[in-house]
């Protein structure tokens, strides 16, 4: 897994016994794919919900691709700007969670 450091903010590898440095984890993948599996700890704030991503796949097999990316990527800007607003409001200067 590929995560950016807390102290430099570039990428770097880690496993899943280095994300103990890691004060929070977050998943953004949908609630469907979260219950299926997910890091321990992690807290779940989809940057689509089922019904989004169900919605965004239809779109690319019955119209096209292109549509599907506007789509995919106006949904993902407003769930991403909803969190940053809302979850993400309080949190302190130095907070640097891994996101996957």
């Amino acid at each position: 897994m590929t995560a950016p450091s807390p102290r430099h903010g570039s990428a770097t590898k880690i496993g899943v016994a280095s994300l103990a440095e890691y004060a929070e984890r977050i998943d953004v993948r949908s609630p469907a794919e979260f219950a299926i599996d997910h890091l321990p700890g992690a807290v779940n704030l989809p940057v689509l919900t089922d019904a989004e991503r169900k919605h965004v796949g239809t779109l690319n097999a019955q119209e096209s691709a292109f549509a599907a990316r506007r789509m995919g990527a106006a949904l993902v800007a407003r769930n991403i700007a909803h969190i940053v607003d809302t979850y993400c409001a309080s949190k302190p200067r130095d907070w640097a969670p891994v996101v996957y």
